[in-house]
């Protein structure tokens, strides 16, 4: 029975490093901002960087797939040199709409001692306040959709200019679009197959304590697969009745937690697409290399560490994880 389990995690191991060195590529649009913030946390403050939630999705999910079509909205301050750094790891930018004389999106906030919590200190919307997301005709292929958090109505209008049906839609979404925006989040997530969400957003949009209760309350809306993140204490994929935890891996230092759950969704979504595989066992896996990833994201500000880390890295981090939960124990 040891034996067996310890199997099992040395081939989930095994299986993750084979499409991490071996996969044909398929395409991944990504939906989102790309933006600048300015970031202070307690070890430290950041003037304005490069982040939005389709820079971070792109980055992460790079190291699994190419291309990633990635569709949003910049202005003319938006840095070329970014834009090609991105081009250079196989991001398509045919669905970015560049505004030359207008400003990209920017948000400021600080973060608190525990990191969980933090305020927003200013936000400008700028260009995002009139995005109207194109499709590209040459995107139409793509089997796979990762909607970033926006306006419910924006993600929904991608949705609904794709001319086939996506093997696959994860959205991401948050609490202030269940409390502005709820007809138009209750009518996008019955077009989405799995959602990702914190657990505090998950028991607000389900109006359930306990998380078992509210993932299910919550694919009564439409998604089959519900995933709630829990930060430092790692995620939870929800399927019909079934439930896989994953843990976080203890880190020593986190300089910005900023951009992880993006992180967390680019790894999540790259596997996914990187495997064509949709089936509960292999979102577990995505868990696994959504929470590495994630890992990665907050050791530097901004997308820093996104933009260094190796294959080798990746795997030695996964491995990590999957050591966390091997464990012999003798039944009584």
């Amino acid at each position: 029975m040891i034996d067996l389990k310890r199997k099992q995690f040395f081939n989930v191991f095994l299986s993750i490093t084979f499409v991490l060195e071996n996969s044909k590529y398929m395409s991944l649009i990504v939906v989102g901002t790309m933006a600048f913030d300015s970031i202070e946390t307690p070890f430290g403050k950041s003037d304005r960087i490069i982040g939005g939630a389709a820079t971070y999705i792109a980055l992460s999910a790079s190291n699994f797939i190419k291309p990633i079509k990635q569709i949003s909205i910049i202005g003319g301050d938006f840095p070329q040199e970014t834009l090609d750094e991105l081009t250079a790891r196989g991001v398509d930018l045919e669905g970015v709409e560049i505004k030359k004389d207008q400003k990209s999106f920017f948000w400021k906030g600080k973060y608190h001692l525990d990191m969980n919590e933090r305020d927003t200190l200013d936000t400008q919307l700028n260009v995002l306040g009139e995005f109207n997301p194109i499709v590209p005709e040459s995107y139409q292929d793509a089997e796979f959709v990762m909607l970033g958090n926006l306006v419910p109505a924006v993600q929904h209008s991608v949705l609904k200019q794709m001319k086939n049906r996506p093997k696959l839609v994860v959205m991401d979404t948050m609490n202030f679009w269940m409390e502005t925006a709820m007809p138009d989040l209750e009518e996008v997530l019955k077009h989405v197959d799995v959602l990702l969400v914190n657990d505090s957003e998950a028991r607000q949009l389900s109006a359930q304590f306990s998380l078992v209760k509210a993932a299910k309350e919550i694919m009564k809306m439409g998604p089959k697969y519900v995933v709630i993140k829990k930060g430092e204490h790692g995620a939870l994929l929800f399927h019909e009745d079934q439930v896989f935890v994953a843990p976080a891996l203890p880190l020593e230092d986190i300089f910005d937690p900023t951009g992880a759950g993006d992180t967390f969704a680019g790894g999540f979504i790259g596997h996914i697409a990187k495997t064509k595989d949709i089936s509960f066992e292999n979102m577990k896996s995505a868990i696994i290399i959504g929470s590495a990833m994630a890992s990665f994201c907050v050791e530097k500000f901004g997308t820093t560490r996104l933009k260094e880390i190796s294959k080798e890295e990746i795997n030695d981090r996964i491995h990590s994880f999957v050591e966390l939960v091997n464990f012999e124990i003798a039944l009584i």
